[in-house]
């Protein structure tokens, strides 16, 4: 079944296992009302109209328990609770990935490895760093390489944001043991919590490194994660002294995320059914564009917004 991993910290659509649940009777899947649910939710995901896709996932998710369906049920639980990460509510997702584990499971469902990835990325966005690496190493344990590639790297985060060199050296073994040829996604995971090991042991690599993996975001579009690893390269290099240089990349980091969580990044409620909704990649902390901003000093954060820039 084709399910979303479109978070905030991961990059793109990948094709998920199922989770386990008996085939003896119809599914949900042969619900019209269901199938109409959950295409409209991912249209409207990729199109970047989280709050539509959470209301349609949502929808979905009701009508599986309707028919008391255990696999409809853990597809449109997922996916609902990745909506709700996208539209930046992590504490959303964290309740849905929860109630959807206890409603899969008094259906008879086994791995629920998919879920452990929803809750590891929320804990993370939440600042939970130890949940969201319990919960990643779960997700690490699936069959699907994809998924647990993409829990590596929500590993890799959160053990670097808490200082655990442990987990953080799990993460950059399981990305250094992925078979070629990689995804670009792939490669900007392993770049990213590579920089992130060789920090402190060999600055100007992981300063390459990480300015790698913010050209790899780039070029796939996952602009949050490109944010986040111009960050990364400008946190290296104030550590080494260069402080022009890391200036410059905090203050690209800054504009970026703050277009994306700004007025700019609103839809025309014209050219929408539903009004006005925020599109586009997903959305990061507000907090996010600020402290960076602070980081590179004296910057104009919103250079082209309609009061001509706010520092």
């Amino acid at each position: 079944m084709r399910r979303l991993t479109h978070m905030l910290v991961l990059a793109a659509p990948l094709l998920l296992a199922g989770c386990g649940a008996s085939q003896s009777k119809p599914t949900a899947q042969d619900d019209a009302a269901w199938d109409q649910a959950m295409l409209a939710g991912r249209d409207s995901f990729e199109l970047g109209r989280y709050t539509v896709a959470v209301s349609q996932y949502r929808k979905a998710a009701n009508l599986a328990l309707v028919r008391d369906d255990g696999t409809a049920v853990a597809e449109a639980g997922y996916d609902l609770a990745v909506s709700q990460l996208a539209a930046n509510a992590p504490a959303q997702a964290l309740q849905t990935t929860q109630a959807t584990r206890q409603a899969v499971q008094l259906r008879g469902a086994q791995d629920m490895t998919s879920l452990d990835l929803v809750e590891a990325a929320s804990h993370y966005r939440l600042g939970h760093y130890a949940q969201a690496v319990a919960s990643a190493g779960h997700a690490m344990q699936s069959s699907d390489t994809a998924l647990a590639a993409r829990a590596a790297l929500v590993m890799g985060l959160a053990a670097d944001a808490q200082g655990d060199q442990s987990g953080l050296q799990t993460a950059a073994t399981y990305l250094n043991s992925l078979k070629q040829p990689l995804s670009l996604t792939q490669q900007a995971d392993r770049a990213e919590i590579q920089a992130r090991m060789l920090g402190r042991s060999n600055p100007a690599l992981a300063e390459q490194q990480a300015e790698e993996a913010a050209d790899l975001r780039q070029s796939e579009g996952s602009y949050h994660d490109m944010a986040r690893a111009l960050a990364l390269a400008a946190r290296i290099a104030a550590s080494q002294g260069d402080q022009a240089k890391a200036h410059a990349l905090w203050a690209r980091a800054a504009q970026s995320a703050a277009a994306q969580s700004g007025s700019l990044n609103r839809m025309d409620a014209q050219t929408l059914a539903h009004g006005s909704l925020t599109k586009g990649n997903a959305t990061p902390p507000a907090d996010d564009a600020q402290v960076w901003a602070r980081n590179a000093g004296d910057i104009v954060l919103s250079p082209f917004s309609e009061t001509d820039g706010t520092h």
